[in-house]
């Protein structure tokens, strides 16, 4: 089976590029032929490694640098670079000939184009991100004037999606935001990285890990105020928080005002954070908003419990309260404050949290993910 898959670029090293790596290197295993379309690469080098059978094809056309161009000429610019899309996204389906095209809600710009290509294959979509973050309202949260605007522009936005075959989503909870736009939706999570075939007894290390772009959407800030509540009463406890992102100086002025230097740490991100994940007594997710929160998944694997926000969407899915982890009320600062205490005081009670979470991370193996994509396949 062909499959060509629609991507703006694998350049950075975030969850989602992560998440396609794994996904076709899983199937160019297996034997699928498999193209990888990207359009805003460039001279970038793939920031996760692909299958040698995979065939990479960067078509040029970078929608970013429209920022560049004077507004008076960036309508004109943008069409033209949508039917330079077009053209050429077209004469690779017509050189591979797939028989299913794959693109993200990342290029919805470009959905029309993708859905109205010349060919027999069928289209799916992936959503990778919460529905209502993707469009643009979510910029206008507020009440004024332009979020009505947004709102209906987001209903133009979001159409083209009408025009796949089907979307697949990464929870129940997004899916129904999802179904006010697309009537034919799935739901198949994202697999973790990898499932280590064993992981050594915990010794304790007093040590909580974060992991993600350091973004309003992570809520850093509020794992920083959380921790400031209770730093005071558990002296040998610290955060290590892995990512970066446009939020870091504000995030180090916020844990020095705090006077949480060396108790909360900015940690630059790393290629083995599995490691980070076995040498953690427990890991927090403090996001505002989720796709999904693939860290989860990769913690527990790890036997590392995790304390996470109820926030839309993934949490609830992932985490058994009071079974193999903790949830708290979105956006409550003090109980988060609370679950962490509890989750440093009881030792016993975490090591048999992280058991049962391994346990419960086992459904998300690339086998267990991927035989599902297979049958839709199919």
């Amino acid at each position: 089976m062909k499959l060509l898959y629609i991507l703006k670029a694998m350049a950075q090293k975030a969850g989602l590029e992560r998440v396609i790596a794994d996904k076709i290197n899983w199937l160019a295993e297996q034997g699928y032929e498999i193209t990888l379309v990207t359009y805003e690469q460039g001279e970038h080098p793939l920031s996760y490694h692909l299958h040698p059978a995979v065939k990479v094809i960067d078509i040029d056309v970078r929608f970013f640098k429209l920022g560049a161009i004077p507004i008076y000429r960036r309508i004109w610019a943008y069409r033209q670079m949508r039917r330079l899309f077009a053209e050429r996204l077209q004469k690779i389906v017509d050189d591979t000939n797939p028989d299913i095209i794959i693109a993200t809600t990342y290029s919805l710009k470009v959905a029309k184009e993708i859905a109205t290509l010349r060919t027999n294959a069928k289209k799916i979509m992936e959503s990778h991100s919460a529905c209502f973050s993707v469009g643009k309202e979510y910029d206008f949260r507020s009440t004024t004037v332009m979020k009505y605007v947004a709102r209906g522009f987001d209903k133009i936005y979001y159409r083209p999606i009408k025009r796949f075959d089907i979307l697949v989503v990464l929870t129940e909870g997004d899916k129904r935001d999802w179904s006010r736009y697309m009537d034919r939706i799935t739901v198949i999570p994202n697999p973790v990285t990898r499932y280590p075939e064993e992981v050594p007894p915990k010794q304790l290390r007093h040590r909580i890990l974060a992991v993600g772009r350091l973004t309003y959407q992570k809520g850093f800030d509020r794992l920083v105020e959380a921790f400031a509540l209770i730093a005071d009463r558990y002296p040998l406890w610290h955060i290590d928080i892995y990512g970066n992102g446009e939020d870091r100086q504000a995030l180090q002025g916020l844990i020095d005002s705090h006077g949480l230097q060396g108790r909360i740490n900015l940690c630059e991100p790393t290629n083995n954070i599995y490691h980070e994940y076995l040498q953690s007594d427990f890991l927090v997710l403090s996001s505002r908003y989720e796709g999904y929160p693939l860290v989860l998944n990769e913690a527990m694997s790890c036997a590392t419990p995790c304390v996470a926000f109820r926030c839309k969407y993934g949490p609830e899915d992932a985490i058994t309260d009071g079974v193999d982890g903790l949830l708290v009320a979105d956006g409550d600062i003090s109980q988060l404050a609370e679950k962490m205490a509890w989750m440093m005081t009881h030792d016993d009670e975490r090591q048999k949290m992280g058991l049962q979470a391994r346990e419960a991370a086992r459904r998300y193996t690339k086998d267990a993910i991927m035989s599902r994509w297979v049958s839709l396949f199919k």
